[in-house]
């Protein structure tokens, strides 16, 4: 415990040499030796630091979204998606509009007040079985996290939805910016897509689709609601 490095140690030496001495210096290292007592749960919180729980986080656990989605839905709720207002303002050269409608683009606009975001929102609430019209993203935050704090499968079914709207509607922007595509029928049956696939693989939300088989013209239409 009182090796040294020496100049010529390799960088992974000299590092954790300073979190020994990060370490022995903590309160609870001096109460764990007085003790014979380690616990290294107890040792990670006291390094850490006491925080609190963010309301968001219910959006983030057991949610049954791809994990690319929930990567994405995590920087949106911090404001750190790399929207064209936040480019702005570190210098980066960019028309500062919304790919969609042509008015000023942030998170909050992209995430619901934009006309064509609010819409495929709107579309997927009533599709689970939520009658809301949409806010800008603050409040609709605000709202997801009081209602996903609840329990039941339609708050599961709820964080899901989140996750994979924000996800297609993120890169569709980003297609419609970089690589010029425009397929705006094709995000609603993507989604709707993804929330099936994603739901069928869990027992809680499976048991919970109602399939409306459809022959019109010899063609085969396969209609799921979610219902009690």
């Amino acid at each position: 415990m009182h090796w040294e490095p020496k100049p010529t140690s390799s960088w992974i030496l000299k590092n954790i040499a300073k979190v020994r001495d990060i370490t022995m210096q903590s309160e609870y290292w001096n109460d764990s030796v007085q003790q014979s007592i380690f616990n290294t749960n107890a040792m990670y919180k006291d390094l850490r630091g006491r925080h609190e729980n963010q309301s968001w986080r219910k959006l983030l656990i057991q949610n049954y979204a791809r994990p690319r989605a929930c990567f994405t839905l995590w920087l949106a709720i911090l404001n750190r998606l790399p929207s064209k207002d936040r480019l702005l303002k570190i210098n980066i050269h960019t028309d500062g509009k919304c790919s969609f409608c042509g008015q000023s683009e942030s998170i909050e606009h992209l995430f619901f007040l934009c006309s064509f975001t609010s819409n495929i929102w709107n579309h997927v609430m009533a599709w689970i079985g939520y009658s809301r019209s949409c806010k800008g993203w603050e409040e609709e935050k605000k709202w997801l996290c009081m209602e996903t704090a609840k329990k039941g499968w339609r708050r599961c079914l709820l964080k899901l939805a989140i996750a994979e709207v924000v996800y297609q509607v993120w890169q569709m922007r980003n297609d419609r910016i970089f690589n010029n595509k425009d397929a705006d029928g094709d995000i609603l049956h993507r989604i709707k897509q993804t929330i099936v696939i994603r739901s069928c693989a869990k027992r809680v939300l499976k048991n919970h689709m109602v399939f409306h088989i459809l022959l019109q013209k010899k063609k085969l239409t396969v209609f799921i609601k979610f219902c009690n």
